[in-house]
């Protein structure tokens, strides 16, 4: 007899198993956060945002943008795979995460990945204003952002 585990568990496991692959994917040192170097396309100014996810959770993150005063506290919204893909490839997820920030003025965080390669990241404004960003792996260096003068 087999005996299946709820959906809930399955996908609490389904969770853990997508961060540990994102967090074992990306070059950091042990108990450093996981951190990603991005720029803003297609606004002006240029924006240069560091997003990390904490080393010490699975469930929270951070974004520090340049010039700021602070990191931004991040918490997980969601998961979703978007495509399984077959032949050991690794599947398409889209993680949300929102500002642990009052809820009237938070925005969230949404990129689309496969394993360590992110497709698409963007900040949606509490407004729905929308900001897009690239990948800008050339400036991280031990686990932060080096980046160039405004």
């Amino acid at each position: 007899m087999i005996v299946r585990a709820p959906i809930e568990i399955q996908r609490k496991r389904c969770l853990a198993v997508l961060l540990f692959l994102i967090a074992t994917s990306l070059p950091v040192r042990a108990g450093q956060d996981n951190v990603r170097c991005l720029r803003s396309i297609g606004v002006e100014p240029l924006q240069r945002l560091q997003f990390g996810l904490r080393s010490n959770s699975d469930s929270s993150a951070y974004a520090l943008y340049q010039g700021s005063r602070g990191p931004i506290p991040l918490k997980l919204l969601k998961v979703t795979e978007l495509r399984r893909v077959e032949g050991g490839r690794p599947s398409e997820f889209e993680t949300q995460w929102i500002e642990a920030t009052a809820p009237e003025s938070a925005g969230r965080y949404v990129y689309t990945n496969e394993g360590s390669l992110i497709d698409d990241f963007q900040y949606i404004r509490a407004d729905g204003s929308i900001v897009r960003f690239v990948d800008d792996s050339d400036v991280l260096d031990a686990g932060t952002c080096l980046w160039p003068p405004p």
